[in-house]
């Protein structure tokens, strides 16, 4: 009904009757509305034991979807989309992103879960003239819909073991042994969690999904409803079966090798840059994973770093896939409508070559530090092999990031030079300004994330 309410609110008419979607008061009414909802949920879970780390992964959830709502307003005015659905379906994305961050019982998580997956089906179908996009959205809701029997299932199970389906009744519940029937139910609620974050062996949809998927709508599944889940996945290993990490240490950990090296090499063959970028999110999510190979503070402060940088760096390189589709009316579906790009666009072809360098993990970019601080939990936990393999892959990964800079500087073709120059000020490029001062100067104040980071691990362990 708040959802309802506030979706309502956030739609007025121009002088033609059309809604004018994302305006300047809509902006600040969000955030308004979510700064209130956190107080109301401070006051309701004060008592709980992880409410400080439930707060601040919701404000890190709020600040990112507020600034994939922002980067969305170019592309909506240039390809005409007013359509009160797109209000309605993003409020729902907040409004169970936020309570999925204070969920402390698995009958919420799977509501919230349920009411988030919902909203994602219809906005990967929200071009409802592509075949493209109607496949996707039909295959994204075909299997979620199986996975979500899955997490039922497993829900089930894990209450028949305990008796409730609270986090601190379990937790209180000391050396239970891991039999089946709980086993059996865990293992369904991590199969479903690594389905909606991309991981491998649970990754099919992602790249269909990508491409059938308008640009603000594929950032919006890179980038904001991941960072709630790893929230929810970390807070389940970390604290609910700290002391049972056999149960869940290789499943999460082959899952994290496979989706690094499956990722490197898929992407390698991938012409088109939303499919590229689809299995760049798969290996950025093995990345992510493979922090789980070590229970503790570090471990935590390493994937919550990642997960920044990571969502700093999915929502500049769409910045410019927008700004770029937004200036010249048309979206550059291959990687080579940016041949010879930086013959003419010299600034942004080169702001767009750093951050692609940042995404590969080049030195002193942020992007280097995230893989830096994960690479070092794993050989801080003494997985070693692992840690090789990771660099490996990492380095082969490097290729067709630097077959993109090639692309831009390299191949000069007078077809597909693009002019993009704008005269008026885009939402897009604003976005681009803040945070390419932060994947280039990270390095000179690298406190100003760690802070944060570190009090959330500390709030959690």
């Amino acid at each position: 009904m708040v959802a309802i309410l506030f979706s309502a609110h956030f739609s007025c008419c121009d002088a033609f009757d059309r809604p004018v979607l994302l305006s300047s008061f809509n902006f600040f009414s969000l955030f308004v509305f979510s700064l209130l909802f956190w107080f109301l949920c401070f006051d309701f879970v004060s008592g709980d034991k992880h409410y400080l780390f439930n707060q601040n992964f919701q404000a890190l959830f709020v600040f990112f979807i507020i600034c994939v709502l922002y980067c969305s307003v170019d592309f909506l005015k240039t390809k005409n989309i007013f359509k009160y659905e797109y209000d309605l379906l993003f409020a729902f994305v907040i409004f169970s992103g936020i309570s999925l961050c204070f969920c402390n019982e698995f009958l919420l998580v799977y509501l919230t879960i349920e009411l988030q997956s919902l909203s994602l089906y219809v906005f990967a179908t929200f071009n409802r003239n592509s075949e493209f996009s109607i496949e996707a959205g039909l295959k994204y809701f075909v299997f979620g819909g199986i996975m979500s029997c899955f997490l039922l299932l497993g829900f089930a199970l894990i209450y028949l073991y305990f008796g409730s389906l609270s986090f601190e009744t379990i937790y209180s519940i000391s050396n239970f042994d891991c039999d089946m029937l709980f086993f059996t139910g865990f293992l369904f609620v991590l199969i479903v969690l690594l389905f909606k974050v991309g991981a491998v062996p649970f990754h099919f949809w992602l790249s269909d999904v990508y491409e059938g998927s308008i640009l603000p709508v594929t950032l919006l599944f890179a980038c904001a409803p991941k960072i709630v889940l790893f929230g929810l996945l970390l807070k389940i290993c970390f604290f609910l079966l700290a002391d049972y990490s056999y149960v869940w240490f290789n499943i999460i950990g082959c899952s994290a090798v496979l989706s690094i090296i499956i990722g490197s090499i898929s992407a390698i063959f991938q012409k088109r840059w939303k499919r590229l970028f689809a299995y760049s999110t798969i290996a950025h999510t093995g990345f992510i994973l493979l922090v789980f190979f070590s229970c503790s503070l570090e471990a935590s402060k390493s994937l919550i770093f990642y997960i920044v940088i990571y969502s700093i760096l999915t929502l500049t390189t769409f910045a410019y896939l927008i700004n770029t589709a937004s200036v010249l009316s048309l979206q550059p579906k291959y990687i080579v409508n940016f041949s010879g790009i930086g013959y003419k666009n010299h600034v942004f072809a080169v702001m767009f070559a750093l951050t692609i360098l940042a995404i590969a993990g080049i030195p002193p970019l942020a992007g280097f530090f995230s893989k830096f601080f994960v690479i070092l939990s794993i050989i801080g936990s003494g997985h070693y092999a692992v840690a090789l393999v990771v660099i490996f892959f990492s380095s082969i990964a490097c290729f067709y990031y630097i077959r993109i800079i090639k692309v831009m500087f390299f191949v000069n073709t007078i077809k597909n030079n693009l002019w993009i120059t704008s005269k008026t000020k885009q939402n897009t490029e604003i976005v681009i300004a803040f945070f390419m001062f932060i994947i280039l100067f990270y390095f000179l104040y690298p406190n100003l994330i760690l802070d944060f980071t570190t009090v959330i691990s500390l709030s959690l362990l």
